[in-house]
């Protein structure tokens, strides 16, 4: 029968019979206004119930005291702290958060919940960055970071220092981690882009979730590139742990193969990966 991911009691997530894996989307930084037509479309699909939590520029949209122009509470950890305290996240399988939602909010359920936090795709990579106060990521953390290479959040980096940069804040023990970097994307991502690979996206946590580092998610992984692959118009890199320290390179697009004869010269003259 068909199955899906849920949560059993204290946060162990296993297969399930048949339902939909419930969505949480952080409304603060996750486009919940720009990209509301996009988590319509998630919620319709019959693999997932997606609710939305918070409100963008409520009051606690804001950083903590420790951010330039950050403010004692309520504050974006304080937010954190609500979905906590009301069970918002002991009720959700997947999270979805995106810009100042994987910078603090992320981190904060990270810090409270450590190997017990649900999967998240994080847009933006937030979480991956240097940031006001060390990220405490998880060993057993499962995450899928969506970068973009117009973003803002790449700051001075040329692509791929941001691309190794990102990388290098996973812990070197952890073997759940995908990066898919597009060239293309901006800070908002757009609509097409993250309405073919967040389904995907999702799958590969879910799948990632029940297995552990048992087994990659190849043929869901394989999806979130197909995804990318459709349009013609995307192009970077899928990276993901095969293993604890040991990472798959894809790259992807109009220049994927030049880009791949590259980055094998790269290697070979680094001595490998």
């Amino acid at each position: 029968p068909p199955s899906s991911v849920a949560a059993a009691p204290g946060k162990s997530f296993a297969m399930v019979p048949a339902g939909p894996a419930s969505v949480t989307v952080v409304a603060p930084g996750g486009g919940t206004s720009a990209n509301a037509g996009v988590y319509a479309e998630l919620g319709r699909l019959a693999e997932f119930k997606v609710d939305v939590a918070g409100v963008s520029r409520a009051p606690y949209d804001r950083y903590p005291p420790n951010w330039p122009q950050g403010a004692q509470g309520p504050n974006l950890e304080t937010f954190a702290k609500d979905l906590l305290d009301q069970g918002v996240v002991d009720r959700t399988d997947l999270l979805v958060v995106g810009s100042r939602g994987g910078q603090v909010v992320l981190p904060y359920i990270w810090r409270a919940l450590g190997d017990r936090s649900p999967p998240a795709v994080v847009l933006n990579g937030g979480c991956a960055m240097q940031l006001h106060a060390a990220v405490q990521w998880p060993k057993a953390a499962v995450t899928f970071l969506l970068i973009g290479g117009q973003d803002n959040f790449r700051g001075g980096m040329t692509p791929e220092e941001y691309v190794a940069d990102t990388k290098s804040r996973v812990p070197v023990g952890n073997s759940t981690t995908a990066i898919l970097f597009v060239n293309e994307m901006i800070h908002m991502p757009q609509a097409n882009l993250l309405a073919a690979v967040l389904p995907p996206m999702l799958k590969t946590l879910a799948a990632w979730q029940t297995s552990g580092s048992a087994r990659v998610p190849q043929a869901e992984l394989k999806a979130v590139l197909a995804a990318v692959a459709q349009s013609r118009c995307w192009s970077g890199r899928l990276l993901y742990t095969q293993a604890a320290g040991s990472w798959q390179d894809i790259p992807f697009g109009p220049s994927s193969a030049i880009a791949s004869s590259q980055h094998s010269q790269r290697v070979a003259a680094l001595g490998g990966a």
